[in-house]
């Protein structure tokens, strides 16, 4: 099967995948000799995947984790994942302004002032789009 151009992430995903088999591969090898092995009770050494095996199995995890992100499911928890950050993010830059205050830096007309409501404000409507995605995420 040929890589499409939406299939940015498949070479990143291909060699994650490689490395993976590979340490289990390694650690089968390590571990073969060990204890007291029986003929034909030992279990059956790991073998490394071809790079077509790899990449039709990471072609196929990429489908399946695509079709659960579009799932109900995958797209409620996507916006909540999304709205929690934004929360995160909403409730550092408060407290970065309640700081300044109580350190007398929150004079509305100083620059440093400004650029933090600024930054307050666009975490705010950041959150409130979050909240209106899993609002529409919601069954």
């Amino acid at each position: 099967m040929p890589q499409s151009a939406t299939d940015a992430e498949l070479p990143a995903a291909c060699a994650a995948l490689d490395r993976a088999d590979e340490q289990v591969w390694r650690h089968g090898q390590a571990n073969r000799a060990w204890g007291v092995a029986w003929a034909g009770l030992a279990p059956e050494p790991p073998r490394r995947r071809s790079p077509d095996q790899i990449r039709h199995l990471t072609q196929s995890r990429l489908a399946s984790a695509r079709a659960w992100a579009q799932s109900p499911e995958g797209r409620l928890k996507s916006a909540l994942t999304d709205l929690q950050r934004a929360a995160r993010a909403l409730d550092q830059q408060a407290e970065a302004l309640r700081e300044a205050a109580s350190r007398g830096l929150a004079d509305p007309a100083s620059p440093a002032a400004r650029r933090r409501l600024a930054q307050l404000s666009h975490e705010a409507r950041a959150a409130l789009c979050a909240l209106r995605a899993v609002r529409s995420a919601l069954p």
